[in-house]
């Protein structure tokens, strides 16, 4: 007979089930009755299951309602130059790049202004849809100057880091990176992306890059503002 406390078996059980998908995040939990009767156990016991996922943040509750499984978010530290896809890899995270879009284009007067560069240069366009435990984190285009990088290997950028990609074929070295943040709400297309309302509030990331002081890639990304954090550590 097992000394685990039915409390903790009941506990272990329904992580189980939000880590496997049978509970979707904000999708709600079974109510107090159904999983007395599921468990066959008493009120106190399931309450104390649902203590425990609630103290270890994987359920929130909403008065009147009942509990709700509560959205993964992702947190980024901001101290140094970092790349998306190698910080959550350091988390064994499940990565996946669905490519929108690669090709190469010209600058129009918009981004000719914003990379001060010469209209009609020509630069590769690529835009990814980022996913991360198959659920859609952000939406990435980034443009790369040609006459810096010829060629760009699509089916290399769908499951690999854009960054190691760059310096194993054209020995890229970021210097410094000038990165800003702007709250926004999606356009419709972004949304559906997404999988979220036009209501839901994201992020406006946008990056510029260098190498020995020549800009060599620029980024825009919209990311999920309930699934995605930025955090600034600040010393005195």
């Amino acid at each position: 007979m097992s000394n685990t406390p039915l409390y903790m078996e009941i506990y272990l059980d329904i992580l189980e089930k939000i880590r496997n998908g049978f509970y979707l995040e904000n999708s709600p939990i079974a109510s107090e009755r159904e999983l007395c009767l599921s468990y066959h156990v008493s009120r106190s016991t399931i309450r104390q299951a649902m203590s425990l996922l609630y103290k270890n943040g994987y359920v929130y509750t909403v008065q009147g309602r009942g509990t709700y499984v509560k959205p993964h978010i992702f947190e980024q530290p901001l101290y140094k130059f970092y790349s998306f896809t190698d910080e959550l890899k350091k988390n064994n995270m499940d990565i996946c790049n669905s490519i929108i879009s690669c090709e190469i284009i010209k600058l129009d007067a918009h981004l000719s202004s914003i990379l001060n560069r010469p209209k009609e240069d020509l630069f590769h366009k690529i835009v990814r849809l980022r996913t991360v435990e198959n659920s859609p984190l952000m939406i990435e285009s980034t443009y790369l100057p040609k006459n810096r990088f010829f060629r760009i290997e699509k089916s290399l950028l769908e499951n690999g880091s854009l960054y190691t990609y760059l310096k194993s074929n054209y020995s890229l070295n970021v210097d410094r990176a000038l990165e800003t943040f702007k709250p926004i709400l999606p356009k419709q297309w972004q949304a559906e992306l997404l999988n979220i309302s036009t209501k839901t509030p994201c992020m406006l990331l946008e990056r510029f890059s260098y190498e020995d002081d020549e800009l060599i890639e620029y980024t825009h990304s919209i990311v999920r503002g309930d699934k995605y954090v930025f955090k600034v550590n600040l010393s005195n």
